[in-house]
């Protein structure tokens, strides 16, 4: 149930990430002169107009990794349990670095 859901959220922000590049895509027919500009000065653009946050792509990115990562540090066997109880016990014993 676990790893489902985790897959269902990797593919979901996977989709996002894509659906804000069309987005970009669709102001470049608007606004001409967004396409002689870099790919992040696009995006920054199309996030100033429609106020959203500039980092939106790269924290979309960043949480799809962790939880790829978190995804392959799971045993298919278990559901994901013996991950969990290692993640609490580390936590725990006071170790916040990320999950992984």
């Amino acid at each position: 149930m676990l790893r489902s859901r985790i897959l269902q959220a990797i593919e979901h922000g996977t989709a996002l990430i894509a659906d804000l590049q069309a987005l970009t895509e669709a102001f470049e027919l608007m606004l001409p002169d967004l396409s002689d500009r870099a790919e992040a000065q696009r995006w920054a653009e199309v996030a100033r107009i429609t106020s959203l946050d500039r980092a939106t792509p790269d924290g979309l990115a960043s949480l799809v990794e962790t939880l790829a990562d978190v995804l392959a540090g799971m045993s298919s066997s278990d559901g994901g349990e013996a991950w969990l109880a290692q993640q609490r016990a580390r936590l725990d014993a006071g170790d916040h670095t990320a999950a992984g």
